[in-house]
């Protein structure tokens, strides 16, 4: 089975059928044939999968789905997805694997969010929800710390939450997974990148790591939010900005005063004919970024449904509140940057984000509670299949006649066919075949590394108790520093993964020197976990600062004050009252509440505190 199945689509009928109707039922059935038909005419043989059907399931030996309505924060629904979804990806051992709806046809799955206390001023999120559990081979569990390896390429098709009657959002974005084209590397050179102006430092170095200059970069609350076409139909997006829950719109923020949060990116003007081109992949770090709400809850349906909605291939964002620095790189920063990079290189969507969540941990290690927290709730919504850029390859596909590889060439084989030169000297099933092989031996090799990951990376586990007094009054001293006001302190052990777990790479079909190459790196990073160099504990301080208001002063097109003076260092505040003080072109946002906090995460060895970072709640 496993062998001639490349990529299985999962729903929930029963679910879809409350929500439309038999009637719409049957067409979201309809447009899902015509994607299993289109994705064969490029050389991959995908598979429709009903969890609630229980003749397939029971064929499958997988548990069936027995709920009609999933509720996104019922443990049990759940825990049911997630067995009836690993037993799936058992059985067929896909290359890639969709989620079919929204998160009341299958939910996000209920991670705990290690940074959530409760306090007002605090992470105010008690689940880090995501779909990186159906990306990885640990059975279900609450705990993000269970699930550093991932294995599988995952992606969602969502529909529209709370949608009824009416299935055509799905619809459209069935028909585009079906029409899909890969382009030229060259139509994903220009870019749209968006930052605050507080953050703009590490925006500008995110784009440069991805597109090798930073000189398109946008910056709110001093550039207009409704952009031109020359930038939002570039191809490649990159946003930097706040967000909020429930909350289509993006925001900026003056480094003058942090009450100036003004719309940076408009949801209902983003959405417009026109504006987000075909092929469009976007990576956001925005906080709720890639909530998938209720559009009746906020009147416009959030900024990933928007985007899918109006063409775009790929989105990749965070469901709950987000971190980053200032200046650097760190958390969101890092993990949107290797997406991006990966889908521009020529990966599709599915691996981009696989081979990101890999990257992401191996770099971080040891991972801390704000990058655990990244790991859980950054996803990829599109079709995960989708290889956007055309890349070149060494390869050559032997067949009736000989050609080179192009990776992305199967979006163009079929029923466009545009790639193809009029002679018909390419041999299509060839070049299908050629790339199948690759893709089957990096499968096998990003399997690996996901399990090894499992085994060796340390990672924080939090303690039930608080910081010891020597501790806290380090951490008490750093916050003072940081003029920060605390509303909370975590302390978290490092620990490396238990031992039982290398079990699951020992049974791998691979040579003992690989085998023995992963037990050795498990061993040196045990020892890493508890030797006198190695991080030991992470000590996590959240708060609030002052806000810092100058009504004397406005920003100006050159981002200085109005005497000419250089911004000053950002500060911030609990609740964003959204004042626009005078932005060129600046619009200011309803006043609403957007997270805004401070979390400094030190880093300890053996009881001494050996370095914190400022983390801004995206």
């Amino acid at each position: 089975m496993s062998n001639t199945t490349h990529k299985v689509v999962v729903t929930n009928m029963s679910a879809l059928k409350a929500k439309y109707g038999a009637a719409g039922a049957t067409k979201i059935e309809s447009a899902v044939k015509k994607l299993v038909a289109a994705d064969k005419r490029r050389g991959l043989a995908t598979v429709f999968v009903n969890l609630d059907d229980a003749a397939m399931m029971k064929n499958l030996k997988a548990p069936r789905v027995s709920v009609t309505t999933p509720d996104p924060q019922n443990t049990k629904h759940a825990k049911q997805y997630k067995r009836a979804i690993d037993g799936v990806y058992k059985a067929y051992a896909p290359d890639y694997l969709v989620l079919l709806g929204a998160i009341d046809v299958i939910p996000h799955q209920d991670l705990h969010n290690p940074l959530y206390t409760g306090a007002p001023d605090g992470d105010p999120d008690p689940f880090a929800f995501g779909d990186l559990p159906y990306a990885c081979e640990a059975p279900y569990s609450q705990r993000p710390e269970d699930f550093i390896g991932a294995t599988r390429v995952v992606g969602r098709l969502p529909d529209l939450t709370g949608a009824k009657s009416r299935p055509d959002y799905l619809l459209n974005l069935l028909r585009q997974a079906s029409e899909w084209k890969a382009l030229p590397a060259a139509e994903y050179r220009k870019y749209l990148g968006i930052s605050t102006e507080v953050w703009k430092d590490s925006t500008d170095l995110s784009l440069t790591n991805i597109f090798g200059n930073s000189s398109d970069l946008q910056i709110s609350p001093r550039a207009e939010h409704r952009w031109k076409a020359a930038l939002i139909n570039s191809r490649a997006h990159f946003i930097n900005c706040h967000g909020g829950d429930t909350y289509p719109n993006f925001l900026g923020q003056s480094s003058l005063d942090e009450r100036d949060m003004p719309v940076s990116h408009e949801a209902a003007y983003v959405g417009g004919a026109g504006r987000i081109k075909e092929g469009t992949v976007a990576a956001v770090e925005c906080c709720y970024g890639g909530q998938l709400y209720d559009p009746a809850a906020a009147g416009q349906a959030g900024m990933c449904n928007t985007y899918l909605a109006s063409g775009a291939y790929g989105f990749f964002a965070s469901t709950t509140v987000a971190y980053g620095p200032a200046t650097g790189n760190d958390a969101a920063d890092l993990i949107c940057q290797y997406f991006l990079r990966l889908v521009l290189e020529g990966a599709s969507t599915g691996r981009a984000a696989l081979e990101a969540r890999q990257k992401f941990v191996k770099t971080v290690s040891p991972i801390s509670p704000t990058n655990l927290k990244t790991l859980a709730q950054f996803n990829l919504y599109g079709d995960p299949s989708i290889a956007p850029v055309v890349a070149a390859s060494p390869h050559i596909a032997v067949g009736s006649k000989n050609a080179m590889v192009a990776k992305g060439l199967r979006g163009m084989v079929g029923a466009s066919g545009a790639l193809l030169p009029k002679t018909g000297s390419v041999d299509a099933k060839a070049l299908q075949d050629t790339e199948a092989h690759q893709r089957s031996e990096r499968r096998d090799k990003l399997r690996v590394e996901g399990l090894v990951l499992t085994q060796t990376q340390a990672v924080a586990n939090r303690e039930q108790s608080a910081p010891n007094a020597a501790v806290q009054a380090s951490l008490q001293k750093f916050a003072k520093q940081f003029d920060l006001t605390p509303s909370g302190m975590l302390s978290f052990n490092v620990q490396a993964p238990p031992a039982a777990k290398s079990a699951a790479l020992s049974k791998l079909p691979l040579g003992g020197a690989l085998r023995g190459m992963s037990k050795n790196v498990a061993s040196s990073s045990t020892d890493a976990a508890s030797s006198a160099s190695g991080t030991t504990a992470f000590h996590v301080v959240i708060g609030v600062k002052k806000p810092n208001t100058n009504p004397a002063t406005t920003t100006s097109s050159g981002g200085q004050t109005a005497g000419g003076l250089p911004p000053k260092t950002p500060v911030g505040g609990s609740v964003a009252k959204n004042i626009n003080r005078g932005a060129p072109g600046g619009v200011a946002s309803p006043a609403h509440v957007v997270p805004k906090f401070f979390v400094l995460e030190a880093k300890e060895v053996n009881g001494i505190i050996v370095a914190v970072s400022e983390l801004h709640s995206k």
